[in-house]
Formats: structure tokens, C-alpha cells, sequence
């Protein structure tokens, strides 16, 4: 059975039978909610009781800069803007000069109060619960959707970004799109991975993001101290130069 939100996955005959083979090398179902506690990263849009508006407007906030940018922000901005009704209304010169260490001021600005009046005038200022519905504010994409589907509402649900796409191309020694909406094998690798129980997906996606940031990194990964280099198609093979060299 699927789960809530699951994406319809549209693919080539030969990439289905590629995926069920890929299958065989699925992570262990926990490998990524026993990451996160012992070396999970503490911000404060992870706290329970945060509200779904400030974790959509937060992952709006991430999009290309540094969580520790956010994290320094984070506090000051949502006491200013609690709600959609606030933020709708806020004056673009005061949005500038909060969010300047964020870069992107002027396109982050805009894309934050139209989200928000969007919000207002839809849906009384909360986000929605479906992921279709998620897809119809504006500037939410794929991945911000499902991120408030699994960080707010608790929903099981993958969740793919450039990091996570990174980490599947190199554990499973794939070739793949930059964009995660053409990389269908991609998202379905991702579902294959989430726990079995739904009160562990949070966690498990808040590591996979947390690993693909610090161990999993674009330009160095540390695959000398990563647990999964022996599994993982990219390790072995730095583990053969390494023996060659």
C-alpha cells in the first residue's frame, strides 16, 4: 500500500527493472533516525510545537544559504512575523534588512509575501495539508511541500533535495539529473529507505539531510569516517584508489 502523499512515479521499463535491483541494496530501515541521535543538528524551527506556517516559511528561508544564516535570524524574524497575516503585510524595506545575510533579499522577500497573502486569502492563513494543495502556493515546490507534509504535519513521506539527490547517485552508483523532479528512480530509492514506523520518518528525514549536509558533502565527502562507505558504490570505490594508490 502507499503511503499519503506518495508520488506517482512515471518511468521506462528498464529503469523499473534497474530499481528493483537498486532495491536489494536498501539502507537499513533505522540507519538514518540512529544518525540523527546521536549526531543530528539542533535548530530551533526543530522544536516541537512549532507552528506548519514558521516550518513553510522556514523552508523558504533555507533555500540557498547555510541553516546556521537561518538559525541566526530565525527567532527575531518569526516573533515579527507569527503568522501569514503579518508577514503578508510586512513593508519590503524591513524584510531586506532582516533577511540581507540570507542573500536573495529581493526574490526571498517577494516569494515570502505572496505565500503568505496567498495563504490568507486561501486558506486562512494556514498551510494546507495535502501535498496537492502544498504545490498550488506560491514558490512552494516538490521538496518544500513534502518538508512541511513530514516536519509539520507528520506525514510519511520522502523527501529529495540537491544533498539527498547527491547521496543517492554516489550510495547506488547512479547518474542522475541535477533537477530531483526529472530523477523518478530517485524518489523512489527515497521511499525505500523510510522506516516502517510513521513516528520515526521525522527523524529519519532530519538525517538524511543532516548526513547528506556533513558527511555526504558536494565537493569533499568525508568517506573516511562515513558508515556506509563499505555499502556505498562511491566509497568502495575511493576504498580502491585508496589500496591501488
Amino acid at each position: 500500500m502507499r503511503h499519503a502523499g506518495a508520488k506517482t512515479i512515471s518511468m521506462p521499463s528498464h529503469q523499473r527493472r534497474q530499481l528493483v535491483t537498486l532495491r536489494n541494496m536498501a539502507l537499513k530501515k533505522m540507519f538514518f533516525v540512529n544518525w540523527f541521535k546521536k549526531n543530528g543538528r539542533h535548530f530551533p524551527w526543530r522544536n516541537a510545537n512549532v507552528s506548519p506556517f514558521k516550518i513553510l516559511i522556514t523552508e523558504m528561508l533555507l533555500r540557498q544559504t547555510r541553516a546556521s544564516n537561518v538559525s541566526a535570524v530565525w527567532a527575531p524574524f518569526i516573533q515579527r512575523y507569527p503568522n501569514a497575516e503579518a508577514l503578508a503585510q510586512a513593508k519590503r524595506k524591513d524584510l531586506l534588512r532582516q533577511l540581507r545575510v540570507l542573500g536573495f533579499g529581493n526574490q526571498r522577500a517577494e516569494a515570502l509575501v505572496l505565500a503568505s497573502a496567498w495563504l490568507v486569502h486561501h486558506h486562512k492563513g494556514k498551510p494546507p495539508s495535502s501535498l496537492e494543495e502544498l504545490l498550488r502556493v506560491p514558490h512552494i515546490g516538490e521538496y518544500s511541500a513534502r518538508a512541511v507534509l513530514c516536519f509539520a504535519y507528520g506525514k510519511k513521506i520522502e523527501i529529495v533535495d540537491t544533498n539527498v539527490l547527491r547521496f543517492i547517485a554516489r550510495y547506488y552508483g547512479l547518474k542522475l539529473k541535477p533537477d530531483n523532479r526529472r530523477n523518478p528512480i530517485a524518489w523512489e530509492l527515497a521511499r525505500a529507505a523510510l522506516p516502517r514506523r510513521i513516528n520515526a520518518v521525522k527523524e529519519h528525514n532530519y538525517g538524511l539531510l543532516d548526513f547528506t549536509s556533513d558527511i555526504c558533502k558536494s565537493g569533499r565527502p568525508r568517506c573516511e569516517i562515513c558508515p556506509l562507505s563499505k555499502s556505498c558504490k562511491w566509497g568502495l570505490a575511493q576504498i580502491r584508489v585508496e589500496h591501488t594508490s
